[in-house]
């Protein structure tokens, strides 16, 4: 009987000292306290644990010129070992963590996002270290700096590539880190402070650029790159660029600029709509001609309206002359009351003063018609320039011609 207590009791003290340790191998009684879900690489005796990554996946670049800094999409990493694959999150939070702690770029994708949004594409980018393969995959983040990261164990030992695609240049630059261990903090360290030296070398602060136009279908290109129709806005990498606005049916325009880190460019294009040179005189100088000519007005002592003018009056006033010096024929009187004057003088008298007459009424005639002319007809064909030839092949513009010569040259 009492060997049974005993036995009991000893039973039930094994399973209370077996229960802790076996919960403990587990993972704390089934659920997961470290925070992260991918288990820990184990530690060698004297060997530092892993940077702690908890929050470093942050952008942290702030203020108002963050609008103007580049964009960094950290697309992925590939593990093809499983060692590498145990702590591929600590790697990913850690290389972002060093690419935003620079300040000198903001956050285009994380590897969740470019997942997302490249969809089947995406693990073809991850393994792509060239810029053939990642160019439209950068495009499509928007992202002037796209990095993918390969941790492996190589000849060498633990190695981890980092390849980064600059946009502006079309370029992918690699950087080479190893290390004994994927989770040794040394090899986080290395390889944290090269991805920020060549995110530091490679981000330039971007150029806003606005461009307004007057055509709403125009197309608007930098170089080879198009940012949109109309009026747009665009960020764009500093330096000497060549921006083309075109249209059809409208002239191109085209502007060197010179783009300047951080600042705002705009710029206004005005389109003008196609058309045949004109054969004859430019605008302008039709422009200048018609000015000068209705500024001065033709020269009235150039008009022979202005002799014709006189001739009239000077016949008129040789009627009026001739018809006074009628006024004295005949005038004497006899003793009966009858006057003296002959047949002779009667005839003569009598021609003198048809002739005067008609002086009178001809000159008059001419005189009035003349001056009439004279008044009337500049202020119609002054302004018109008779210098300026008509334009070829129109018939309505010759026969404008021709009644300007007559009424401006009368």
């Amino acid at each position: 009987m009492h060997n049974r207590f005993v036995y009991g009791a000893l039973l039930l003290a094994l399973v209370w000292a077996s229960g802790p340790a076996r919960a403990q191998d587990e993972g704390g009684f089934g659920l997961d306290l470290s925070g992260d879900s991918t288990p820990q690489a184990p530690l060698e005796q004297g060997e530092e644990p892993p940077p702690d990554t908890g929050s470093l996946g942050l952008d942290l670049s702030t203020g108002p010129s963050a609008e103007l800094q580049p964009r960094l999409a950290f697309v992925g990493l590939e593990t093809p070992e499983r060692a590498g694959a145990a702590v591929s999150k600590r790697w990913l939070a850690w290389l972002q963590s060093a690419a935003f702690r620079t300040g000198r770029v903001v956050r285009a994708a994380d590897p969740a996002e470019a997942r997302k949004q490249l969809a089947a594409d995406y693990a073809s980018v991850v393994r792509c270290h060239e810029a053939a393969c990642v160019t439209n995959a950068a495009e499509t983040l928007d992202a002037d700096l796209l990095t993918t990261a390969r941790l492996a164990l190589e000849d060498g030992g633990w190695t981890l590539r980092l390849w980064t695609y600059d946009r502006d240049r079309g370029v992918v630059e690699m950087d080479v880190v190893t290390g004994r261990k994927p989770a040794e903090s040394a090899f986080f360290r290395e390889a944290g402070a090269a991805l920020a030296k060549r995110v530091t070398e490679l981000a330039r602060p971007r150029t806003l650029l606005k461009v307004s136009c007057n055509v709403s279908q125009a197309v608007v290109r930098v170089g080879e790159r198009m940012l949109g129709v109309g009026n747009v806005e665009a960020k764009l990498p500093p330096g000497e660029v060549q921006l083309v606005v075109e249209a059809d049916e409208y002239t191109t325009s085209t502007q060197t600029l010179t783009l300047v880190p951080g600042e705002t460019k705009e710029v206004a294009v005005r389109l003008e709509l196609n058309g045949p040179a004109p054969e004859g005189p430019g605008l302008d100088a039709v422009a200048s001609v018609k000015k000068s000519r209705g500024a001065s007005g033709p020269s009235v002592f150039s008009r022979p309206a202005l002799y014709t003018t006189v001739l009239g009056l000077a016949a008129v006033g040789a009627g009026v002359a001739l018809g006074m010096s009628l006024q004295g024929t005949g005038q004497g009187i006899d003793g009966e009351g009858v006057r003296e004057i002959t047949r002779a003088q009667y005839l003569a008298a009598q021609r003198k003063d048809v002739l005067a007459t008609a002086l009178m009424a001809g000159g008059g005639a001419v005189a009035a018609g003349s001056l009439v002319w004279l008044i009337v007809v500049p202020q119609r064909s002054g302004p018109v320039s008779s210098s300026v030839a008509p334009v070829a092949g129109g018939s309505s513009n010759q026969g404008m011609a021709l009644h300007f010569v007559f009424g401006g040259s009368f």
